[in-house]
């Protein structure tokens, strides 16, 4: 079933101060190119000020209603000229919550309403003018993408184990609700950890339960940007980031040998001996406490050194012996980096490698030699490009005509083969030697999890449509397992013999999957709860508040927690659709009369002055 999925609570959690900048990176591009950048206004001492630019509901199904809002304030307490939204390419008015609202030095709240009838994504930011200045709202270079829509409820998840000589599954674990992070298996297999939503785990595959667990009290299903596993050759360490925290396991006990307040990670890894550990972290570009790479030993919590980027780093991976260490940023910065453990001024970092794009993967080989990174795609984006340790210029990068996202990767320890996945389900095998791809493989779905083995002999994939496809490099055999939910991550054994595979939640806001255009009827329209329902009476954004001092917090936590349950069987709200469904709305690029500037769309003042005259 193909489906688009989220990090649901990720806009009320408690690290919600960065989320615009986790919203905006990922961009999908269409022929208009809806999620393209967009010129920034110039500022003026007149501007008005828009805030709580969202939509809500954040997630949901299709024909549910959704309502996008912001709030117009004027420090002269000057009315709006204009309150527009920017959706899928064309500006529409909105119009005021409550008609008899004039308080603009306070704010007013305005508000569109969309019901949409096919899985797609969903552009949008906020303009206004007060007739002297403009100010914008949820964008940063480019549009929003919400809400993220799906067709499955996400309750049956697990953690699995494949066998590779028989494609069967041989141990299997469920974890419901609980999306699975990532798994990492010891180098024979014996050994898997796992993180999920609320959970680290360490289990020996042969047996049912688990040796042990770490219960994170203070985490939510969604609650966290990825986080992430990984495990020592021997299986003796373990590394896990959960909620805010970093934490340091040994195999014998569930109780951690360090703990640390890292924010939310993307990724981590461990040294194959498991002497050197590192984060990939997110946050935004003014606190230099966030958007780090972390690196640790096994000894202390206390960091040998940490790199902070303008942009999140969503990946990051080590070295066998911990010496090297590479690493990928998003928007703005969207680079390719190369540390050594001896110190947090990089060897080489990358000019920015995308238009406007995170940089999503990195893999590095096992003597640091080379490394490879994918794009999440767009103008001037690669698939995947390989780089030496002694230039800071690919060796080589492949380009395909679709420019879709490159959510999965691997590369052998000898750096011999690459493998790569995308979301148009593509799937490519590659020589360090060429760019020119040895094996090609189209999945029909989205294909966002890989591993290659060892040996480079075979590929393992997973995607929207459930299943793990085993895909041989010689034969092309071709193996399928069907799981229960989408696959979200993939680690393969390095004797070959086992995939692990976890099942669960994107690690993105919004994801755009492959799917089959289907347009639903819409008969009925879901009504939502009301938004002041679901957040105790606060907005999201308390006005003049901050997080820490918002009154009744838990309580909006656990009626979010509640809503995720109960809108899968809810069906009293539903009315009939006795109005017409909002279609996608289209332009033409670059076309004039659109209220934005677009230099790189062959505008400017002599050929659109209407737009430009501004700039």
């Amino acid at each position: 079933m193909k489906k688009i999925l989220l990090v649901v609570l990720l806009l009320i959690s408690p690290f919600f101060i960065f989320n615009s900048f986790v919203r905006a990176e990922t961009k999908e591009y269409s022929s208009d190119a809806p999620g393209r950048t967009i010129p920034k206004l110039p500022q003026t001492p007149n501007d008005p000020e828009l805030i709580e630019g969202n939509v809500y509901p954040f997630w949901g199904p299709v024909c549910q209603r959704y309502t996008y809002s912001v709030v117009y304030k004027d420090k002269e307490g000057r009315p709006p000229e204009y309150v527009q939204i920017y959706f899928n390419g064309k500006m529409i008015d909105l119009q005021k919550e409550n008609p008899a609202d004039k308080d603009y030095k306070k704010g007013v709240k305005y508000i569109y309403k969309f019901v949409p009838n096919k899985i797609d994504s969903n552009f949008y930011y906020f303009e206004a003018s007060n007739g002297l200045g403009k100010t914008r709202d949820s964008i940063i270079d480019s549009p929003d993408n919400g809400p993220v829509l799906f067709e499955s409820a996400f309750d049956k998840n697990e953690i699995a184990v494949i066998d590779r000589q028989n494609g069967k599954k041989i141990f299997k674990y469920s974890t419901g609700k609980e999306w699975v992070g990532g798994v990492a298996l010891s180098d024979d297999g014996q050994y898997l950890a796992a993180k999920t939503s609320k959970h680290v785990y360490l289990f020996d595959t042969s047996q049912e339960k688990p040796l042990w667990e770490f219960n994170c009290e203070q985490c939510m299903i969604g609650g966290d940007v990825k986080g992430g596993v990984d495990i020592s050759s021997d299986g003796t360490k373990i590394i896990a980031g959960i909620g805010e925290m970093v934490i340091l396991f040994n195999r014998n006990s569930g109780k951690p040998i360090w703990k640390y307040q890292a924010g939310n990670s993307y990724n981590v890894a461990i040294s194959k001996d498991g002497h050197f550990m590192a984060a990939a972290t997110a946050g935004e570009e003014s606190n230099l406490k966030s958007n780090l790479l972390i690196l640790w030993n096994e000894k202390s919590e206390k960091p040998l050194w940490q790199y902070h980027s303008s942009g999140n780093f969503h990946d990051v991976s080590l070295s066998d012996d911990g010496q090297y260490i590479a690493g990928a940023t998003g928007c703005p910065d969207r680079r390719a980096y190369l540390f050594s453990k001896d110190s947090n001024v990089p060897i080489w970092k990358t000019e920015m490698l995308t238009y406007d794009s995170p940089i999503s993967k990195s893999k590095i080989t096992r003597d640091g030699q080379l490394a490879a990174y994918t794009t999440e795609g767009g103008p001037q984006s690669s698939v995947v490009l390989l780089f030496s340790k002694d230039s800071n210029q690919p060796l080589w990068k492949f380009v395909d005509s679709k420019k879709r996202s490159a959510r999965g990767l691997g590369i052998t320890p000898d750096g011999q083969y690459i493998g790569v996945a995308t979301m148009s389900g593509d799937v490519y095998l590659f020589n360090k030697e060429s760019n020119s791809p040895i094996l090609y493989r189209q999945i029909n779905a989205a294909t966002g999890a890989l591993d290659i083995a060892d040996d480079g002999s075979f590929l393992a994939v997973g995607g929207t449509d459930d299943k793990v496809y085993l895909l041989e490099r010689d034969s092309g055999k071709q193996t399928d397992i069907e799981l229960p939910e989408f696959i979200a991550d993939i680690d393969i054994a390095a004797n070959g013999k086992s995939i692990a595979v976890g099942t669960g939640g994107s690690i993105y806001f919004f994801e755009s999957y492959q799917t089959s255009n289907k347009i639903y009827p819409c008969t009925t329209i879901i009504e939502p709860e009301p938004e002041s329902a679901m957040t105790g009476g606060f907005g999201l954004f308390d006005r003049g508040s901050s997080v820490s001092q918002r009154s009744g917090f838990l309580g909006i936590i656990q009626k979010i927690t509640g809503f995720f349950k109960r809108i899968f069987v809810r069906k009293t709200s539903q009315v009939p659709n006795t109005e017409p469904i909002n279609q996608e709305f289209k332009k033409e690029e670059g076309s004039c009369g659109n209220t934005l500037c677009e230099p790189n769309l062959g505008e400017s003042k002599q050929s659109c002055p209407k737009d430009c005259s501004a700039q």
